[in-house]
């Protein structure tokens, strides 16, 4: 389930950039949570535990509103926004930190103990994500030929720095959103004793808070709510909402519940493997060595927190 989580993410984030000239990352986030509500909602009726949400305590809809907005609507858009300007694979490889942050959140609210550990491995992914921003593009093709932006390069810097940033708070939001959404969905299965539609009823309720909020996003930076794009464009939103939303979210929830928010986070360790083949397939997005051995340093600090953690 969890590698399935992260094979569905990594998939949908590299079809959604066949379309992000077209949608802005919040108008993307938004199509993907309607399609959530769609799918979640339909499951849950034909499964005839809908009604079973109204049962839960006004606190649990509050942790699971909190659960989302942190992980889809902080989250996700930050990453969509880093990706627009640093690619699938390079925004992956600094968002792979969230592991870390999630050990962090588990030492402050779990009572988890303090480990050395942490400060080799921030270190080693410090050090990755310095290889990441060095190894960035300075090329474009344009037209079959490459051209030199050396005379961009000031104003490619400053939107690089700015896209690590976005990357950065996608990373902590998804911690702390899944640190939150692994007590919520123990609550829920404490409270209907159905452990197999926990995570199914949990995204009835998230989804839709979820829209409403990305709406106004979309109004508020867009001007306005269009649903005007090319039939090729809506296919390809669809798809990547459908396997990266409807599958990707019930595979995250189910391996949350199964195993935990610390191990299901350490799972996103294979993001770049997945993300490498993909995006040269087809996006034919370029990595040169030093990203390479970027994501293999951050990959050698997250081991860290694995296997030396107390």
């Amino acid at each position: 389930m969890a590698f399935l989580a992260v094979f569905t993410f990594v998939s949908s984030n590299v079809i959604f950039r066949r379309v992000e000239n077209e949608a802005s990352p919040v108008y993307i986030n938004s199509v993907r949570t309607l399609i959530g509500i769609l799918t979640f909602w339909i499951v849950a009726v034909i499964s005839g535990v809908f009604l079973l949400i109204f049962q839960f305590p006004i606190m649990l809809w509050i942790w699971l509103i909190l659960s989302f907005i942190f992980g889809q609507v902080i989250g996700d858009t930050a990453y969509l926004i880093a990706q627009k300007e640093l690619g699938v694979t390079q925004t992956i490889a600094i968002t792979l930190t969230f592991p870390l942050f999630t050990y962090i959140l588990a030492m402050i609210f779990l009572d988890d103990l303090f480990s050395y550990s942490i400060i080799i491995s921030f270190a080693f992914i410090s050090l990755g994500v310095i290889f990441i921003n060095y190894g960035v593009e300075k090329a474009k093709i344009i037209n079959g030929n490459l051209v030199n932006v050396e005379n961009e390069e000031n104003n490619q810097k400053k939107k690089s720095g700015l896209a690590i940033v976005f990357a950065f708070i996608a990373s902590l939001a998804w911690a702390v959103g899944l640190v939150i959404i692994d007590y919520s969905l123990n609550e829920i299965t404490k409270i209907t004793e159905i452990k197999e539609m926990s995570s199914i009823l949990a995204n009835v309720i998230r989804f839709p808070f979820a829209f409403i909020i990305l709406l106004g996003i979309v109004k508020h930076s867009d001007g306005k709510i269009s649903i005007r794009k090319r039939k090729g464009a809506w296919g390809w939103l669809i798809l990547g909402s459908i396997i990266g939303t409807s599958l990707g979210a019930y595979f995250y929830t189910e391996a949350t519940l199964a195993v935990g928010a610390t191990v299901m986070s350490l799972f996103a360790n294979a993001a770049p493997l997945i993300a490498i083949p993909l995006d040269y397939i087809f996006n034919k997005e370029r990595i040169n060595w030093r990203s390479i051995i970027g994501v293999m340093l951050i990959i050698i600090g997250i081991v860290f927190v694995i296997f030396m953690k107390p």
